[in-house]
């Protein structure tokens, strides 16, 4: 195989990350271009996806694109009509979606997993000096609830709430448009408690910006991995404990969590989606060097099989060339044979 040298540019257009190259494309590249559905610029989801653009970029030679939208409830439909390439989905929003529950107006049965990436924690966030230190102490206050960009986490939040006897009556709802947003709220002081993944670079914004910084809320008793699931299919429970990265967390305590996955369009080739896989499971390591949120899963633990939507064929086919495909993947729901 003859190569070219590369010469790769990143361009930041009307919010995107471009990377454009100039020389040859791998052999076993077919794709000309792959765009990345993710959510707003400044989120995590759109970093990881500038850093899977830039991976594809230098290991194959493509031109890729991080695309922001408001959330997953806008680009998972584009991904289902072949618009998008890739899409970075939580296990919620997959399931959601894939089922046809509201707001999408029906399944998005086209679309299919590549790798799980992130194992997401995700609780309730308040002023440290606020008085608040649980979802219980949520009772009366201003919360936030619903997204308009995103129905899978207004369910889980309504869920997390249940954790501690709660119901949207016991609270100010309070709306937001998407993640951005609803940590503002609570910078603003418009809200009291915001929703948030631990770790994330608009919290430690946000904990700057307020007197006395933030502290992230423990859920409430009732709070197992089954009334999890039930109350918000893919979520579960998790343990965070204070470290540098984890903000506002004081001591050992039990948040909400969920999954995280790099999603392709069904219409994209064998081929092209087994080698989407191999360059991600190839690099990981690497990557997982270059973002602190990608290092929570192993390299054998990117194709779970408690996945909501069936993986891609072709990434089943790498992932069993590598031994990372295993029984219970086939098994899961008769959905991955």
């Amino acid at each position: 195989m003859n190569h070219q040298k590369l010469l790769s540019t990143a361009v930041i257009l009307g919010g995107a990350v471009a990377f454009t190259a100039l020389g040859s494309v791998t052999a076993d590249a077919k794709m000309k271009r792959i765009s990345i559905g993710t959510n707003p610029a400044g989120t995590t989801y759109f970093v990881l996806g500038g850093l899977f653009a830039k991976t594809f970029q230098e290991k194959l030679g493509i031109r890729s694109t991080a695309q922001p939208h408001a959330g997953s409830s806008v680009y998972l439909p584009l991904l289902n009509k072949g618009e998008l390439t890739l899409g970075l989905n939580s296990s919620l929003d997959s399931a959601m979606a894939y089922t046809g529950k509201k707001p999408y107006k029906s399944a998005t049965k086209n679309v299919r997993s590549i790798a799980r990436i992130w194992q997401l924690p995700y609780t309730y966030m308040a002023r440290a000096n606020s008085g608040i230190k649980t979802v219980a102490d949520l009772k009366g206050k201003r919360v936030i609830i619903n997204l308009k960009s995103n129905v899978s986490l207004g369910q889980l939040n309504r869920t997390i709430l249940a954790t501690a006897g709660l119901t949207e009556a016991d609270v100010t709802p309070v709306t937001a448009g998407n993640i951005p947003q609803n940590i503002n709220a609570v910078v603003e002081g418009r809200a009291d408690a915001a929703v948030t993944a631990l770790g994330i670079p608009l919290v430690r914004k946000a904990n700057a910006g307020i007197p006395g910084g933030v502290v992230m809320l423990s859920i409430g008793p009732k709070a197992t991995d089954a009334f999890m699931n039930a109350g918000m299919p893919g979520s579960r429970t998790m343990m965070a404990k204070p470290s540098k990265r984890n903000i506002g967390v004081a001591g050992p305590m039990k948040i909400a969590a969920f999954d995280t996955y790099v999603n392709i369009a069904g219409s994209i080739s064998n081929e092209d989606a087994y080698t989407i896989a191999k360059t991600l499971h190839s690099n990981w390591k690497s990557l997982q060097k270059q973002h602190p949120v990608l290092r929570g899963v192993k390299p054998n633990q990117m194709a779970p099989a408690a996945n909501p939507i069936p993986y891609h064929p072709g990434a089943m086919k790498y992932y069993k060339e590598v031994g990372v495909w295993t029984a219970a993947n086939d098994k899961h729901r008769g959905m991955n044979k």
